[in-house]
């Protein structure tokens, strides 16, 4: 099977490259007194490497994120943050992976305090912010169009896969599944109805899929 160019990252949702800006985030683990605090160019594909689900994993209904014109602001402002709240800190939760780095950007406690100062630095200095989950419904709105090219190819090598298998092996679920699904639920996540932007043989892959799903003990 060749390759196609630009999925060389098949976990990778469908997406345009950010141009310009750079952010600060504040996320609050649900469910927990935990947040994380960091600096990214694409907030989406960062908290993917923390956390496949991460939709799931953080409350992104209470957190913070600023957007700034230039990478030194938010540098500036994720250190002002960092020091700020660093009588916080706390160690990363387990469910994060070990390769996604920034394990000292952890605080425990003081989340709704994290979010007031970047919110009062942001507007001070004019910067937008938004909810995380406010941001997330309009990032993945803007991708709609590029999901059902992309959801296409990822049903298409996991296939491939499966078929291709060595005989007597146990079926197991391969990374080109879990993009699509963990991408597919995102967008539900966010009460975004994509039903329309795949195809139909997509549609009811994952329809089955969770049919399964909800059929297991």
């Amino acid at each position: 099977m060749t390759r196609r160019s630009g999925y060389d990252d098949p976990a990778a949702f469908p997406r345009r490259l950010s141009r310009g800006r750079a952010f600060v985030y504040v996320l609050g683990c649900r469910d927990d007194t935990l947040f994380k605090i960091g600096f990214t160019r694409d907030p989406m594909d960062r908290w993917r490497t923390l956390h496949t689900r991460f939709f799931e994993f953080f409350g992104l209904d209470q957190g913070i994120l600023v957007a700034t014109e230039k990478v030194s602001q938010a540098r500036a402002l994720e250190r002002r943050l960092l020091e700020a709240f660093a009588d916080c800190r706390a160690l990363a939760p387990l469910a994060v992976r070990e390769t996604a780095g920034g394990h000292s950007e952890w605080f425990r406690g003081a989340l709704q305090e994290a979010v007031d100062a970047a919110r009062e630095t942001a507007s001070r200095h004019a910067w937008s912010w938004q909810r995380p989950d406010e941001w997330m419904r309009s990032a993945l709105s803007a991708r709609r169009d590029l999901l059902f090219a992309w959801s296409a190819a990822m049903l298409e090598a996991l296939e491939y896969e499966r078929h291709n298998a060595p005989a007597g092996s146990a079926p197991a679920g391969t990374v080109y599944e879990r993009a699509l699904v963990d991408a597919l639920d995102a967008f539900a996540a966010v009460g975004l109805d994509v039903a329309d932007a795949v195809p139909d043989r997509v549609r009811r892959w994952h329809a089955a899929r969770r049919l399964d799903e909800s059929g297991r003990p």
